[in-house]
Protein backbone atom coordinates (compact mmCIF):
# COMPACT_ATOMS: atom_id res chain seq x y z
CA UNK A 1 0.00 0.00 0.00
CA UNK A 2 1.29 3.40 -1.26
CA UNK A 3 1.32 6.61 1.12
CA UNK A 4 -1.12 8.51 -0.69
CA UNK A 5 -3.74 5.15 -0.21
CA UNK A 6 -3.12 5.29 4.06
CA UNK A 7 -5.73 7.50 4.33
CA UNK A 8 -8.00 5.26 2.92
CA UNK A 9 -7.50 3.13 5.93
CA UNK A 10 -8.70 6.34 8.34
CA UNK A 11 -11.86 6.14 7.30
CA UNK A 12 -13.11 2.76 7.25
CA UNK A 13 -15.18 0.86 10.03
CA UNK A 14 -15.35 -2.79 10.61
CA UNK A 15 -18.93 -4.35 11.87
CA UNK A 16 -18.82 -5.85 15.31
CA UNK A 17 -20.53 -9.12 15.81
CA UNK A 18 -23.06 -9.09 17.87
CA UNK A 19 -24.07 -11.24 20.81
CA UNK A 20 -26.27 -14.47 21.15
CA UNK A 21 -27.21 -16.99 24.15
CA UNK A 22 -30.16 -19.29 25.47
CA UNK A 23 -30.92 -20.31 28.75
CA UNK A 24 -31.86 -23.87 30.39
CA UNK A 25 -35.61 -24.50 29.52
CA UNK A 26 -34.26 -24.91 25.81
CA UNK A 27 -32.42 -27.68 26.11
CA UNK A 28 -33.98 -31.16 25.30
CA UNK A 29 -33.02 -34.44 26.37
CA UNK A 30 -31.51 -37.29 24.88
CA UNK A 31 -32.20 -41.02 24.58
CA UNK A 32 -29.13 -41.56 27.00
CA UNK A 33 -30.19 -38.86 29.35
CA UNK A 34 -33.82 -40.46 29.63
CA UNK A 35 -32.38 -44.01 29.90
CA UNK A 36 -30.23 -42.98 32.58
CA UNK A 37 -32.86 -40.94 34.31
CA UNK A 38 -35.08 -44.10 34.88
CA UNK A 39 -32.15 -46.24 35.63
CA UNK A 40 -31.60 -44.01 38.53
CA UNK A 41 -35.11 -43.90 39.47
CA UNK A 42 -35.99 -47.79 39.52
CA UNK A 43 -32.95 -47.67 41.71
CA UNK A 44 -34.50 -45.35 44.20
CA UNK A 45 -37.67 -47.17 44.15
CA UNK A 46 -36.59 -51.00 44.43
CA UNK A 47 -33.39 -50.18 47.53
CA UNK A 48 -35.84 -47.91 49.01
CA UNK A 49 -38.93 -50.54 48.62
CA UNK A 50 -36.42 -53.63 49.96
CA UNK A 51 -35.34 -51.41 52.63
CA UNK A 52 -39.34 -50.40 54.21
CA UNK A 53 -39.37 -54.11 56.05
CA UNK A 54 -36.51 -53.21 58.04
CA UNK A 55 -36.86 -49.38 58.30
CA UNK A 56 -37.73 -49.41 61.82
CA UNK A 57 -34.60 -51.34 63.01
CA UNK A 58 -32.81 -47.91 65.27
CA UNK A 59 -29.25 -47.68 64.56
CA UNK A 60 -26.59 -46.17 66.72
CA UNK A 61 -26.85 -42.66 66.61
CA UNK A 62 -24.17 -40.86 64.40
CA UNK A 63 -23.42 -37.51 65.43
CA UNK A 64 -21.59 -36.32 62.59
CA UNK A 65 -23.88 -37.86 59.96
CA UNK A 66 -26.74 -35.77 59.95
CA UNK A 67 -24.57 -32.20 60.09
CA UNK A 68 -22.59 -33.71 56.82
CA UNK A 69 -25.51 -34.82 54.82
CA UNK A 70 -27.07 -31.02 55.90
CA UNK A 71 -24.24 -29.45 54.99
CA UNK A 72 -24.53 -30.80 51.59
CA UNK A 73 -28.39 -30.23 50.94
CA UNK A 74 -27.86 -26.18 51.80
CA UNK A 75 -24.85 -26.42 49.45
CA UNK A 76 -26.53 -28.35 46.37
CA UNK A 77 -29.70 -26.09 47.18
CA UNK A 78 -28.10 -22.60 47.89
CA UNK A 79 -25.71 -22.88 44.37
CA UNK A 80 -28.99 -24.22 42.50
CA UNK A 81 -31.00 -21.41 43.51
CA UNK A 82 -28.06 -19.01 42.07
CA UNK A 83 -27.53 -20.68 38.75
CA UNK A 84 -31.62 -20.64 38.42
CA UNK A 85 -31.04 -17.27 38.94
CA UNK A 86 -28.95 -16.00 36.82
CA UNK A 87 -30.69 -17.94 33.84
CA UNK A 88 -33.61 -16.00 35.01
CA UNK A 89 -31.90 -12.74 34.76
CA UNK A 90 -29.99 -13.54 31.50
CA UNK A 91 -33.54 -15.11 29.97
CA UNK A 92 -36.19 -13.08 31.52
CA UNK A 93 -38.39 -16.61 32.27
CA UNK A 94 -40.35 -15.60 35.22
CA UNK A 95 -40.97 -19.61 35.96
CA UNK A 96 -36.96 -20.08 35.87
CA UNK A 97 -37.41 -17.56 38.95
CA UNK A 98 -40.16 -19.37 40.43
CA UNK A 99 -37.89 -22.41 40.37
CA UNK A 100 -34.70 -20.30 41.52
CA UNK A 101 -37.11 -19.15 44.54
CA UNK A 102 -38.18 -22.94 45.34
CA UNK A 103 -34.45 -24.18 45.28
CA UNK A 104 -33.90 -20.85 48.19
CA UNK A 105 -36.42 -21.82 50.35
CA UNK A 106 -35.36 -25.33 50.56
CA UNK A 107 -31.98 -24.60 51.31
CA UNK A 108 -32.74 -21.90 53.64
CA UNK A 109 -35.30 -23.92 55.64
CA UNK A 110 -32.90 -26.81 55.62
CA UNK A 111 -30.22 -24.66 57.37
CA UNK A 112 -32.90 -23.72 60.37
CA UNK A 113 -33.52 -27.54 60.21
CA UNK A 114 -30.18 -28.40 61.09
CA UNK A 115 -29.50 -25.66 63.97
CA UNK A 116 -32.57 -26.28 65.33
CA UNK A 117 -32.18 -30.27 65.22
CA UNK A 118 -31.55 -31.24 69.24
CA UNK A 119 -28.51 -32.83 69.75
CA UNK A 120 -26.01 -31.61 66.90
CA UNK A 121 -25.43 -27.52 68.47
CA UNK A 122 -26.72 -27.88 71.44
CA UNK A 123 -28.91 -29.88 73.45
CA UNK A 124 -32.20 -28.51 72.69
CA UNK A 125 -31.68 -27.09 69.46
CA UNK A 126 -30.23 -22.89 68.19
CA UNK A 127 -32.40 -20.57 67.73
CA UNK A 128 -35.06 -20.51 70.23
CA UNK A 129 -36.16 -24.04 69.20
CA UNK A 130 -38.25 -26.72 70.88
CA UNK A 131 -38.71 -29.94 70.73
CA UNK A 132 -41.13 -29.33 67.77
CA UNK A 133 -39.85 -27.14 65.51
CA UNK A 134 -37.11 -29.56 63.50
CA UNK A 135 -39.89 -31.61 62.63
CA UNK A 136 -42.20 -28.70 61.60
CA UNK A 137 -39.12 -27.62 59.67
CA UNK A 138 -38.99 -30.76 58.16
CA UNK A 139 -42.34 -30.67 56.97
CA UNK A 140 -42.26 -27.24 55.78
CA UNK A 141 -39.46 -28.63 53.63
CA UNK A 142 -41.18 -31.26 52.01
CA UNK A 143 -44.00 -30.04 51.11
CA UNK A 144 -42.63 -26.47 50.47
CA UNK A 145 -40.26 -28.17 47.48
CA UNK A 146 -42.86 -29.71 45.83
CA UNK A 147 -45.52 -26.82 45.90
CA UNK A 148 -42.73 -24.71 44.92
CA UNK A 149 -42.33 -27.05 41.58
CA UNK A 150 -46.00 -26.59 41.39
CA UNK A 151 -46.24 -23.37 41.49
CA UNK A 152 -43.31 -23.33 38.67
CA UNK A 153 -45.61 -25.59 36.61
CA UNK A 154 -48.52 -22.93 36.67
CA UNK A 155 -45.98 -20.05 36.16
CA UNK A 156 -45.03 -21.69 32.82
CA UNK A 157 -48.26 -22.44 31.38
CA UNK A 158 -49.48 -19.03 32.70
CA UNK A 159 -46.35 -16.66 31.62
CA UNK A 160 -44.51 -18.61 28.56
CA UNK A 161 -43.14 -15.55 27.14
CA UNK A 162 -39.94 -13.89 28.60
CA UNK A 163 -40.07 -10.78 29.92
CA UNK A 164 -38.07 -8.00 27.78
CA UNK A 165 -37.90 -5.22 30.04
CA UNK A 166 -34.63 -4.96 32.08
CA UNK A 167 -36.58 -2.89 34.58
CA UNK A 168 -39.79 -5.58 35.00
CA UNK A 169 -36.71 -8.94 35.15
CA UNK A 170 -35.18 -6.83 38.20
CA UNK A 171 -38.44 -5.59 39.99
CA UNK A 172 -39.82 -9.72 39.47
CA UNK A 173 -36.90 -11.01 41.13
CA UNK A 174 -36.92 -8.58 43.87
CA UNK A 175 -40.53 -9.20 44.84
CA UNK A 176 -40.00 -13.49 44.43
CA UNK A 177 -36.51 -12.96 46.64
CA UNK A 178 -37.96 -11.18 49.28
CA UNK A 179 -41.58 -13.44 49.21
CA UNK A 180 -38.95 -16.30 49.40
CA UNK A 181 -37.18 -14.85 52.86
CA UNK A 182 -40.59 -13.09 54.30
CA UNK A 183 -42.09 -17.02 53.95
CA UNK A 184 -39.50 -18.56 55.57
CA UNK A 185 -39.04 -16.08 58.25
CA UNK A 186 -43.08 -16.50 58.87
CA UNK A 187 -42.59 -20.58 58.64
CA UNK A 188 -39.51 -20.42 61.11
CA UNK A 189 -41.70 -17.62 63.28
CA UNK A 190 -44.11 -20.41 63.55
CA UNK A 191 -42.19 -23.68 64.46
CA UNK A 192 -40.35 -21.77 67.29
CA UNK A 193 -42.29 -18.75 69.07
CA UNK A 194 -45.66 -19.91 67.87
CA UNK A 195 -45.49 -23.51 67.92
CA UNK A 196 -48.71 -23.99 70.46
CA UNK A 197 -50.66 -23.17 67.48
CA UNK A 198 -48.94 -26.08 65.59
CA UNK A 199 -50.01 -30.32 66.66
CA UNK A 200 -47.39 -32.23 68.71
CA UNK A 201 -45.15 -33.73 65.72
CA UNK A 202 -42.76 -35.59 67.70
CA UNK A 203 -42.24 -37.81 71.32
CA UNK A 204 -38.39 -37.59 72.00
CA UNK A 205 -37.45 -39.11 69.00
CA UNK A 206 -40.81 -40.55 67.61
CA UNK A 207 -42.59 -39.07 65.70
CA UNK A 208 -45.43 -41.30 64.48
CA UNK A 209 -47.51 -38.55 65.35
CA UNK A 210 -47.01 -37.11 61.81
CA UNK A 211 -49.06 -40.20 60.30
CA UNK A 212 -51.57 -40.12 62.92
CA UNK A 213 -52.75 -36.34 62.58
CA UNK A 214 -52.81 -36.82 58.93
CA UNK A 215 -49.82 -34.17 58.33
CA UNK A 216 -47.21 -36.67 56.48
CA UNK A 217 -50.03 -38.15 54.34
CA UNK A 218 -50.29 -34.44 53.25
CA UNK A 219 -46.80 -33.80 52.33
CA UNK A 220 -46.96 -37.21 50.39
CA UNK A 221 -49.85 -36.15 48.36
CA UNK A 222 -48.17 -32.59 47.63
CA UNK A 223 -45.53 -34.33 46.58
CA UNK A 224 -47.17 -36.69 44.64
CA UNK A 225 -48.77 -34.11 43.03
CA UNK A 226 -45.93 -32.35 41.98
CA UNK A 227 -44.56 -35.76 40.48
CA UNK A 228 -47.53 -36.15 38.38
CA UNK A 229 -48.00 -32.93 36.87
CA UNK A 230 -44.62 -33.12 35.71
CA UNK A 231 -44.92 -36.42 34.01
CA UNK A 232 -48.22 -35.85 32.26
CA UNK A 233 -46.64 -31.81 31.35
CA UNK A 234 -43.27 -32.46 30.24
CA UNK A 235 -42.89 -36.50 30.26
CA UNK A 236 -38.90 -35.83 30.82
CA UNK A 237 -38.52 -33.89 27.04
CA UNK A 238 -36.67 -31.46 28.22
CA UNK A 239 -33.66 -32.06 30.48
CA UNK A 240 -34.43 -29.55 33.67
CA UNK A 241 -38.07 -31.52 33.86
CA UNK A 242 -36.28 -34.99 33.48
CA UNK A 243 -33.90 -34.13 36.76
CA UNK A 244 -37.22 -32.34 38.87
CA UNK A 245 -38.96 -35.52 38.22
CA UNK A 246 -35.99 -37.88 39.20
CA UNK A 247 -35.74 -35.08 42.52
CA UNK A 248 -39.73 -35.31 43.16
CA UNK A 249 -39.23 -39.75 43.24
CA UNK A 250 -35.96 -39.82 45.53
CA UNK A 251 -38.21 -36.83 48.00
CA UNK A 252 -41.03 -39.14 47.86
CA UNK A 253 -39.28 -42.11 49.00
CA UNK A 254 -37.52 -40.00 51.53
CA UNK A 255 -40.89 -38.81 52.58
CA UNK A 256 -42.57 -42.62 52.80
CA UNK A 257 -39.31 -43.93 54.65
CA UNK A 258 -39.10 -41.37 57.21
CA UNK A 259 -42.76 -41.69 58.05
CA UNK A 260 -43.13 -45.74 57.94
CA UNK A 261 -39.51 -45.74 59.81
CA UNK A 262 -41.74 -43.59 62.85
CA UNK A 263 -38.08 -42.41 64.70
CA UNK A 264 -34.83 -41.13 64.41
CA UNK A 265 -31.92 -42.83 64.00
CA UNK A 266 -33.26 -46.19 62.29
CA UNK A 267 -32.53 -47.45 59.23
CA UNK A 268 -35.61 -45.67 57.45
CA UNK A 269 -34.75 -42.16 58.81
CA UNK A 270 -31.42 -42.74 57.45
CA UNK A 271 -31.76 -44.19 54.34
CA UNK A 272 -34.34 -41.61 54.20
CA UNK A 273 -32.03 -38.82 54.29
CA UNK A 274 -29.55 -40.15 51.52
CA UNK A 275 -32.33 -40.06 48.97
CA UNK A 276 -33.11 -36.18 50.06
CA UNK A 277 -29.02 -35.77 49.12
CA UNK A 278 -29.71 -37.75 46.08
CA UNK A 279 -32.80 -35.36 45.17
CA UNK A 280 -30.58 -32.04 45.80
CA UNK A 281 -27.52 -34.01 43.98
CA UNK A 282 -29.06 -34.91 40.95
CA UNK A 283 -30.76 -30.92 39.86
CA UNK A 284 -27.34 -29.78 40.94
CA UNK A 285 -25.09 -31.91 38.48
CA UNK A 286 -27.92 -31.50 36.06
CA UNK A 287 -28.33 -27.91 36.24
CA UNK A 288 -24.01 -28.08 36.43
CA UNK A 289 -23.62 -29.55 33.78
CA UNK A 290 -26.37 -28.38 31.38
CA UNK A 291 -25.01 -24.74 31.75
CA UNK A 292 -21.56 -25.88 30.73
CA UNK A 293 -22.79 -26.61 27.77
CA UNK A 294 -24.88 -23.92 27.01
CA UNK A 295 -21.35 -22.54 27.93
CA UNK A 296 -19.33 -24.56 25.56
CA UNK A 297 -22.13 -24.03 23.01
CA UNK A 298 -22.17 -20.51 23.19
CA UNK A 299 -18.22 -20.64 22.94
CA UNK A 300 -18.42 -22.55 19.66
CA UNK A 301 -21.34 -20.41 18.32
CA UNK A 302 -19.23 -17.37 19.31
CA UNK A 303 -16.40 -18.50 17.81
CA UNK A 304 -18.58 -19.59 14.41
CA UNK A 305 -19.30 -15.96 14.46
CA UNK A 306 -15.49 -14.73 14.78
CA UNK A 307 -15.18 -16.76 11.93
CA UNK A 308 -18.01 -15.59 10.10
CA UNK A 309 -17.28 -12.31 10.61
CA UNK A 310 -13.17 -12.75 9.67
CA UNK A 311 -14.97 -14.11 6.47
CA UNK A 312 -16.88 -11.50 6.02
CA UNK A 313 -14.71 -8.44 6.49
CA UNK A 314 -12.03 -10.17 3.86
CA UNK A 315 -15.07 -10.49 1.83
CA UNK A 316 -15.66 -7.00 2.00
CA UNK A 317 -12.31 -5.89 1.48
CA UNK A 318 -12.00 -7.85 -1.52
CA UNK A 319 -15.10 -6.71 -2.26
CA UNK A 320 -13.83 -3.04 -1.73
CA UNK A 321 -10.51 -4.23 -3.68
CA UNK A 322 -12.36 -4.95 -6.78
CA UNK A 323 -14.89 -2.09 -7.13
CA UNK A 324 -11.09 0.18 -6.50
CA UNK A 325 -9.45 -1.75 -9.58
CA UNK A 326 -9.83 -1.83 -13.10
CA UNK A 327 -10.87 -4.72 -14.46
CA UNK A 328 -8.54 -4.50 -17.68
CA UNK A 329 -5.35 -3.24 -16.36
CA UNK A 330 -5.43 -4.40 -12.36
CA UNK A 331 -4.44 -1.09 -10.88
CA UNK A 332 -7.25 1.54 -9.41
CA UNK A 333 -9.76 3.16 -11.54
CA UNK A 334 -11.12 6.76 -11.79
CA UNK A 335 -13.46 6.04 -8.60
CA UNK A 336 -10.54 5.26 -6.49
CA UNK A 337 -8.50 7.95 -7.94
CA UNK A 338 -11.02 10.72 -7.16
CA UNK A 339 -11.47 9.18 -3.74
CA UNK A 340 -7.40 9.60 -3.10
CA UNK A 341 -6.97 13.14 -4.51
CA UNK A 342 -10.16 14.45 -2.90
CA UNK A 343 -8.53 13.42 0.65
CA UNK A 344 -5.18 14.78 -0.44
CA UNK A 345 -6.76 18.25 -1.25
CA UNK A 346 -9.27 18.80 1.23
CA UNK A 347 -7.42 20.04 4.05
CA UNK A 348 -4.69 22.02 2.43
CA UNK A 349 -3.00 23.34 5.35
CA UNK A 350 -2.58 19.35 6.69
CA UNK A 351 0.15 19.01 3.57
CA UNK A 352 3.14 19.47 4.71
CA UNK A 353 4.71 18.09 1.13
CA UNK A 354 4.27 19.10 -2.69
CA UNK A 355 1.73 17.22 -4.45
CA UNK A 356 2.11 16.54 -8.05
CA UNK A 357 -0.31 15.05 -10.85
CA UNK A 358 0.29 13.27 -14.07
CA UNK A 359 -1.75 12.33 -16.81
CA UNK A 360 -0.43 9.90 -19.39
CA UNK A 361 -1.99 9.56 -22.88
CA UNK A 362 -1.24 6.79 -25.15
CA UNK A 363 -0.38 8.04 -28.20
CA UNK A 364 -2.47 7.50 -31.26
CA UNK A 365 -4.38 4.66 -29.45
CA UNK A 366 -7.37 4.89 -31.52
CA UNK A 367 -5.20 4.19 -34.46
CA UNK A 368 -3.74 0.97 -32.70
CA UNK A 369 -6.85 -0.54 -31.99
CA UNK A 370 -7.87 -0.12 -35.92
CA UNK A 371 -4.59 -2.04 -37.14
CA UNK A 372 -4.03 -4.91 -34.26
CA UNK A 373 -7.29 -5.19 -32.42
CA UNK A 374 -8.97 -4.62 -29.39
CA UNK A 375 -7.00 -7.83 -27.80
CA UNK A 376 -3.81 -5.83 -29.51
CA UNK A 377 -4.65 -2.40 -27.25
CA UNK A 378 -6.12 -4.34 -24.16
CA UNK A 379 -2.69 -5.77 -23.85
CA UNK A 380 -0.74 -2.16 -24.66
CA UNK A 381 -3.10 -0.42 -22.16
CA UNK A 382 -1.91 -3.95 -19.87
CA UNK A 383 1.33 -3.48 -20.49
CA UNK A 384 1.63 0.63 -20.52
CA UNK A 385 0.07 0.08 -17.00
CA UNK A 386 2.49 -1.72 -15.11
CA UNK A 387 5.20 0.03 -16.54
CA UNK A 388 4.14 3.27 -14.79
CA UNK A 389 3.71 1.30 -11.45
CA UNK A 390 7.27 -0.25 -11.22
CA UNK A 391 8.44 3.35 -12.44
CA UNK A 392 7.12 4.81 -10.05
CA UNK A 393 7.03 2.68 -7.13
CA UNK A 394 10.48 4.32 -5.78
CA UNK A 395 8.20 7.21 -5.40
CA UNK A 396 5.65 5.36 -3.71
CA UNK A 397 3.68 7.31 -6.15
CA UNK A 398 -0.34 6.36 -6.69
CA UNK A 399 -1.34 4.79 -10.22
CA UNK A 400 -4.87 4.73 -11.73
CA UNK A 401 -6.42 4.08 -14.95
CA UNK A 402 -8.30 7.80 -15.68
CA UNK A 403 -10.03 6.69 -18.60
CA UNK A 404 -9.95 5.11 -22.01
CA UNK A 405 -6.13 5.22 -22.80
CA UNK A 406 -5.07 7.69 -20.02
CA UNK A 407 -3.68 7.08 -17.02
CA UNK A 408 -3.04 9.24 -14.09
CA UNK A 409 -0.13 9.01 -11.41
CA UNK A 410 -0.18 11.60 -7.88
CA UNK A 411 3.28 11.66 -6.48
CA UNK A 412 3.91 13.38 -3.19
CA UNK A 413 7.38 15.46 -1.88
CA UNK A 414 8.40 16.17 -5.38
CA UNK A 415 8.62 20.05 -6.99
CA UNK A 416 8.38 20.83 -10.69
CA UNK A 417 11.82 19.93 -11.51
CA UNK A 418 11.17 16.20 -10.05
CA UNK A 419 7.99 15.35 -10.89
CA UNK A 420 9.24 15.81 -14.68
CA UNK A 421 12.43 13.31 -14.19
CA UNK A 422 9.46 10.64 -13.13
CA UNK A 423 7.22 11.58 -16.42
CA UNK A 424 10.61 11.34 -18.10
CA UNK A 425 11.47 7.82 -16.78
CA UNK A 426 7.66 6.42 -17.58
CA UNK A 427 7.84 8.04 -21.16
CA UNK A 428 11.00 6.39 -21.36
CA UNK A 429 10.28 3.40 -20.03
CA UNK A 430 7.01 2.46 -22.33
CA UNK A 431 9.32 3.63 -25.44
CA UNK A 432 12.15 1.01 -24.47
CA UNK A 433 9.17 -1.45 -24.64
CA UNK A 434 9.33 -1.35 -28.56
CA UNK A 435 5.66 -2.06 -29.13
CA UNK A 436 5.14 -2.03 -33.00
CA UNK A 437 2.88 0.55 -33.44
CA UNK A 438 2.35 1.07 -37.42
CA UNK A 439 -0.12 3.55 -37.04
CA UNK A 440 1.67 6.24 -34.58
CA UNK A 441 2.80 9.85 -35.58
CA UNK A 442 5.69 9.92 -33.42
CA UNK A 443 7.48 6.84 -33.69
CA UNK A 444 7.02 3.34 -35.05
CA UNK A 445 6.41 2.01 -31.34
CA UNK A 446 3.66 2.48 -28.69
CA UNK A 447 4.56 5.64 -26.79
CA UNK A 448 2.98 8.07 -24.56
CA UNK A 449 2.81 11.77 -23.96
CA UNK A 450 2.43 13.21 -20.50
CA UNK A 451 1.67 16.46 -18.93
CA UNK A 452 2.13 17.49 -15.35
CA UNK A 453 1.70 19.99 -12.57
CA UNK A 454 3.31 20.10 -9.30
CA UNK A 455 1.46 21.97 -6.20
CA UNK A 456 3.68 23.67 -2.94
CA UNK A 457 2.64 22.56 0.32
CA UNK A 458 0.02 23.87 1.95
CA UNK A 459 -1.34 25.68 -1.21
CA UNK A 460 -5.45 25.41 -1.35
CA UNK A 461 -6.23 24.16 -4.65
CA UNK A 462 -9.80 22.85 -6.17
CA UNK A 463 -9.17 19.28 -7.58
CA UNK A 464 -10.71 20.01 -10.99
CA UNK A 465 -8.03 22.94 -11.46
CA UNK A 466 -5.28 20.54 -10.82
CA UNK A 467 -6.53 18.19 -13.40
CA UNK A 468 -7.29 21.14 -15.58
CA UNK A 469 -3.76 21.89 -15.37
CA UNK A 470 -2.04 18.63 -16.15
CA UNK A 471 -4.37 18.32 -18.61
CA UNK A 472 -3.30 21.24 -20.34
CA UNK A 473 0.02 20.33 -19.95
CA UNK A 474 -0.69 16.95 -22.04
CA UNK A 475 -2.50 18.65 -24.50
CA UNK A 476 0.80 20.94 -25.30
CA UNK A 477 2.72 17.53 -24.87
CA UNK A 478 0.41 16.38 -27.80
CA UNK A 479 0.27 18.87 -29.68
CA UNK A 480 4.22 19.50 -29.52
CA UNK A 481 4.70 15.91 -31.94
CA UNK A 482 3.44 13.21 -28.92
CA UNK A 483 6.12 11.53 -27.39
CA UNK A 484 6.91 13.94 -24.93
CA UNK A 485 6.65 15.20 -21.21
CA UNK A 486 5.30 18.78 -20.39
CA UNK A 487 5.13 19.70 -16.85
CA UNK A 488 4.63 22.90 -14.86
CA UNK A 489 4.35 24.37 -11.54
CA UNK A 490 5.89 25.01 -8.48
CA UNK A 491 9.76 24.24 -8.06
CA UNK A 492 11.40 24.15 -4.80
CA UNK A 493 14.17 27.26 -5.27
CA UNK A 494 11.93 29.86 -6.46
CA UNK A 495 10.42 31.25 -3.51
CA UNK A 496 8.31 33.48 -6.03
CA UNK A 497 6.46 30.08 -7.45
CA UNK A 498 6.88 31.39 -11.13
CA UNK A 499 5.50 28.43 -13.71
CA UNK A 500 7.99 26.82 -15.66
CA UNK A 501 7.89 24.18 -18.57
CA UNK A 502 10.17 21.18 -18.71
CA UNK A 503 9.54 19.54 -22.29
CA UNK A 504 11.23 16.23 -23.07
CA UNK A 505 10.83 13.38 -25.24
CA UNK A 506 11.75 13.00 -29.21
Amino acid sequence: MNNLEFAADRHSHRPRPFKTGSHILDIPSNRNQRRFALLLAIIITVVSLAALPFGTKILPSFGPFLPIFISWFIFADLLTAFILFNQYRASGVPSLLVMSCTYLFTGLITALHILTFPGVFSEQGMLGANQQTSAWLWVFWHSGYPAGIIFYLIAAARFPQALVSKSKISALAAVGLSSTFLLVFCLFKLATAEHKLLPEMIDLNDYRNAVTWGTGLAVAVINMTALLMMAVRFRGRDVLHLWISIALVALMFDIVLTLFAGARYSLGWYLARINSVIAASVMLCSVVNEVSRLFIKLADQHQQLLDSGNKLRIANEELLRLSSLDGLTEIPNRRRFDEIIGWELVVPEARRTPLSLLILDVDCFKAYNDHYGHLGGDHVLKTVAKTIVEEIRPYFGFAARYGGEEFAVLLSGLDARGTYEVAEKIRSAVENLEIAHAGSKALQWVTVSVGGYAVPPLREIAEDDLIAMADECLYEAKNGGRNRSIVKGWILEDAGEPIVIHQGGR
